[in-house]
């Protein structure tokens, strides 16, 4: 198997890394260091020098030392021996880091903002201890002088020291287990190359002769294209073998495609939509089965990936290794128009929940869900609210039980600090005026220090202890109160859950309105009563967890000794331990579409074809469930990676394209990874994530923490109460240098588990583009018709079957289609305007009564006919669901073989929609139901009428694309095979 064949780039500012052994040493010499000062202080005379330096005045100060002025005098004399030990300590440790771990250069200009802050610390205590000698001797303002710079001091102290702490022990950790885990990354690679042992990986490589998909010539990792990121550094550091060559760059890196992907042959791509485009595609692939099998590229989005998906795992089950069997499904009859498992699929289309039992399971879930996110964010805050608790007490900045005093040493503090930020604030924009860009840079970083160290103690000596004190008065409330409060408020965020995720458009309300200003204002009027509870909740929310934290760090050290030492460990093993997309919906929805959608065929002893339904926690791996099957397309699941900042996404749009397949994961934007190897080197937990079923749960996780760009209010409300799909998978950009054979020891390995900072990046929406792990989501949080994932492949027959839902009269998720390829492949689609305006409802000629769908009236009736029944459609109707358009690639397209294809490829779109010449049953059908063919994305309780109804539509939709592409559009092979297995 090769490695990976990327290596990390240095930049010319970056670093020299150290060994692990030198490492190792120069953090035990730091912990020696901070050890004997802090021994020799211990070893002084104990008194309470703590109180001495924030004393504030001679008065106060006096009745501290009582007496032992030469006791005080020792300790502030021993306490220069620790202030050297933990200043040199401490510096040694953020030099380590930034010569070991700190790879990025935000984390390097942490490292350099955390050397500055331990030495300001340094000579903030070394003035104080000075005044608080001279203040021994009689003096009364070094007091007040002694504890302002005690304050900054125990601030910075504060700021730094965890982080030094943390520092110490990732380094210490990487450099021991680094060893450990490279042999596991060899072990997995072995493993990896003798997967053909594998009884699921024998039975595929036999059945095709011994071919695989995936040789050993193909990369481990193919690395996304080079941005700068903040700080002016390249990422990621990796040097590609093929570099654009032309000047349209950006089109060249949004083109690129894994390994074995050729171009030039038809592909298919099926949009999302829930239930209904499910049933949309199941018609469309049904009529269009014979040029299916000649294609070479399956994309499907959402809900069009519950149907591929079902046609995947229906031809890669178990029985497929079995004996022979003459019934089995294949390319040429699987989910075929009376088969066992189209009927299995139909009967199961409520997959939700269907009855009571299942109805209060999936309540259920949600509820869990909800009570196990605001539990735990809940004790975070308690643990949080103690430590502050204590640390008030042993460091006396201020007193949380008593009204915040806005007039003494600490407040003074904070205006001398925010004076000096003013002022260098002041030279900053003399600099810039005398044009020193040196100078200027130089002064707005130390404007800025100061900006940031003013704020802090602030929110240190003033907010916290004005919440703790006012959040004390609210918690006199009676206990029943208290508790009835957080029920209700608990109680209404659940509501508010159930209400975002199954709120149904109301859009029958037009029908009853006459005019079309008050036909806007009833459609605002859900949407936004939606958005004002929302709000309402997340600010509930947020009170009760100021509350909380308030009243924690009021009362907290008084609690029995056992809470306040039991809660602490309890959230580290349940932190340490769970897993935070398993606490989500994902596990719930992804086992609920497997109920519906995973089946197999099987004929019984007795001869009869039975659907089989997969078992519950039967695995399906990507790499060989998703395998391509003869004669049928490569079915590529759909999904978006979301990202934060504007390092790689534009403004307005926070998601990339991130597909699933079984030789590659990823996308363009974040890079590709091989399947076969990242199913193998990733552990259990994860893995589950990497399967046939995950991909379409994942594909269709329309209702997330982030969904492009939608509201963040509706997503941080799913974050907060784990009503939220999609999960996190490793990241193939960070991949490379992580498999490589000359990996950093220093580099941080990939997570086993998604704990709690992946749930807080989910609530806070912070996704970077160089983490470890990817949020993945629905697929339309990209593009909703996998159309621009079908192009980057440059096929030169396209076809898209759209039942993306909205009855509006232009077709959204095509338009967004088109400009997001122009965007960022260069693609041209075109569409003439007398073949897109046949798509727009009311384009078709209206039903009267000598035109009546069915049966044609005769040319002179003796009386006056009677209105058409179905002439209330007139406004419904489109004059086509079918449509061509050219597309033009800004390169000519290469085949396989090298062959020149050309720039021009051929584009059929079939579109959910009303028409004229549709089948009686399918209009009157419409008649009744308002909303058909677009019934809302939320609504995904089909009963049998309402499915077969969509299912018709594709159906219909699908003969029409066939009578635009025949069969011998199909390769001579698969077109043999395909009449051979049909019986033609």
């Amino acid at each position: 198997m090769g490695r990976a064949t990327c290596h990390p780039r240095r930049e010319m500012h970056d670093p020299p890394r150290l060994s692990r052994a030198c490492s190792c040493m120069l953090a035990v010499a730091a912990l020696a260091v901070f050890a004997a000062g802090l021994w020799l202080r211990l070893d002084a005379s104990g008194v309470n020098d703590v109180g001495l330096q924030l004393a504030g005045s001679a008065g106060k100060a006096h009745s501290i030392v009582n007496g032992r002025a030469a006791d005080f005098r020792t300790a502030l004399t021993a306490d220069f021996f620790l202030v050297g030990a933990y200043t040199i300590g401490t510096v040694l440790v953020f030099w380590l880091g930034s010569r070991t771990i700190a790879v990025r250069m935000r984390h390097r200009c942490l490292v350099g903002y955390g050397i500055v802050g331990v030495l300001a610390a340094c000579v903030s205590a070394v003035t104080e201890k000075l005044l608080l000698l001279h203040g021994l001797g009689g003096a009364d303002w070094p007091f007040a002088w002694a504890a302002g710079f005690a304050t900054v001091k125990w601030l910075l102290l504060v700021l730094t020291m965890p982080v030094a702490a943390v520092v110490v022990t990732i380094v210490l950790k990487r450099a021991v287990f680094y060893g450990c885990a490279q042999h596991r990354y060899d072990k997995e690679g072995r493993d990896d190359r003798e997967c053909a042992s594998h009884k699921t990986c024998r039975c595929e490589s036999k059945r095709r002769g011994g071919r695989t998909g995936s040789g050993p010539h193909r990369p481990d990792v193919v690395p996304p294209w080079p941005v700068m990121e903040w700080g002016r550094s390249r990422w990621p550091r990796t040097a590609r073998s093929d570099p654009p060559r032309s000047r349209e760059t950006r089109w060249e890196n949004g083109s690129r495609v894994p390994p074995g992907r050729e171009q030039g042959e038809t592909g298919f791509c099926v949009s999302g939509g829930g239930i209904r485009s499910a049933c949309v595609t199941l018609g469309a692939l049904q009529a269009l089965r014979a040029q299916l099998c000649g294609a070479r590229y399956l994309v499907s989005v959402s809900g069009g990936g519950y149907t591929t998906g079902a046609l995947q795992l229906a031809l890669a089950g178990k029985d497929r290794c079995g004996g022979k069997d003459r019934y089995r499904a294949g390319p040429g009859n699987v989910f075929m128009r009376g088969t066992p498992e189209e009927d299995h699929t139909r009967r199961h289309s409520k997959y939700v929940a269907e009855g009571t039992g299942q109805w209060l399971v999936a309540i259920g879930a949600v509820l869990r869900g909800l009570l196990a996110s605001l539990g735990l964010l809940t004790a975070a805050l308690l643990v949080l609210g103690l430590a502050l608790s204590w640390g008030y007490r042993l460091v006396p900045l201020a007193d949380p039980t008593r009204p915040p005093v806005f007039w003494g040493p600490a407040p003074w503090a904070v205006l001398v600090l925010l004076c000096c930020a003013a002022a260098f604030w002041f030279l900053w924009l003399v600099s810039l005026f005398l044009a020193r860009q040196r100078l200027s840079g130089a002064l707005e970083t130390v404007y800025r220090t100061f900006v940031v160290a003013g704020l802090l103690l602030a929110v240190v000596v003033v907010v916290i202890p004005a919440l703790a004190w006012g959040t004390k008065n609210i918690w006199k409330l009676p206990a029943p109160d208290t508790g009835a409060s957080a029920g209700g408020a608990a109680l209404l965020t659940y509501v508010t859950v159930l209400l975002s995720t199954t709120w149904r458009r109301i859009e029958s309300a037009e029908q009853a309105v006459e005019s079309a200003e008050r036909s806007r204002l009833v459609r605002a009027v859900p949407n936004l009563t939606k958005y004002l509870l929302v709000w309402a909740v997340l600010a509930l929310v947020a009170m009760a967890s100021l509350l909380v934290l308030g009243g924690t760090i009021a009362d907290g050290r008084r609690w029995p000794a056992a809470v306040q030492i039991g809660l602490p460990v309890v959230l580290g093993l349940v932190v340490l331990s769970l897993d935070q997309t398993w606490m989500s919906l994902h596990p719930f929805y992804r086992a609920r579409l497997a109920t519906a959608f995973a089946v197999r065929r099987r004929t019984d002893t007795d001869g009869e074809q039975i659907a089989v339904p997969y078992e519950f926690d039967e695995s399906t791996p990507l790499p060989w469930y998703d395998r391509r099957h003869p004669d049928f397309p490569q079915v590529i699941f759909a999904a978006a990676a979301n990202l934060s900042g504007d390092a790689r996404t534009p403004p307005g749009r926070h998601a990339v394209s991130f597909t699933l397949s079984h030789d590659y994961v990823g996308g363009p934007d974040v890079g590709y990874a091989r399947t076969d190897v990242l199913w193998n080197r990733t552990r259990k937990v994860i893995r589950k994530d990497l399967t046939v079923e995950s991909a379409v749960a994942v594909s269709g996780a329309a209702f997330a923490s982030a969904m492009g760009r939608q509201a963040r209010a509706f997503q941080t409300l799913f974050a907060l109460s784990n009503a939220r799909l999609g999960t996190w998978l490793p990241n193939p950009g960070v991949l490379g240098v992580l498999w490589g054979n000359d990996a950093d020891w220093g580099l941080p390995p990939m997570p086993g588990i998604r704990r709690l900072p992946y749930l807080l990046r989910e609530v806070s929406g912070r996704y970077p583009m160089d983490d470890r792990m990817l949020l993945v989501t629905d697929g339309g949080h990209y593009e909703n018709l996998g159309l621009v994932e079908l192009l980057r492949h440059g096929v030169t027959t396209a076809v898209c079957v759209d039942a993306s839902g909205g009855s509006g009269a232009f077709a959204t998720a095509l338009g967004e289609a088109i400009a997001l390829a122009q965007e960022e492949l260069g693609v041209e689609i075109r569409i003439e305007r007398k073949d897109w305006e046949k798509l727009v409802p009311g384009s078709a000629p209206p039903l009267t009564p000598q035109q009546n769908p069915s049966t044609p009236s005769p040319p002179t009736p003796p009386r006056p006919a009677p209105p058409n029944p179905l002439a209330a459609l007139n406004l419904r109707l489109s004059a086509e669901a079918v449509v061509e358009g050219e597309i033009v690639y800004p390169r000519a397209l290469v085949d396989e073989r090298g062959r020149t294809l050309g720039t021009r490829g051929r584009l059929i779109v079939a579109r959910a929609a009303l028409t004229a010449d549709m089948p009686y049953e399918l209009l009157a059908y419409a008649q009744t139901d308002q909303e058909f063919p677009h019934d809302g994305t939320s609504d995904q309780w089909f009963d049998s009428r309402r499915f077969d109804a969509y299912q018709a539509v594709g159906r219909w939709i699908g003969q029409r694309v066939a009578a635009r592409l025949p069969v011998e559009s199909a390769t001579p092979r698969s077109r043999m095979q395909w009449c051979r297995k049909s019986g033609r």
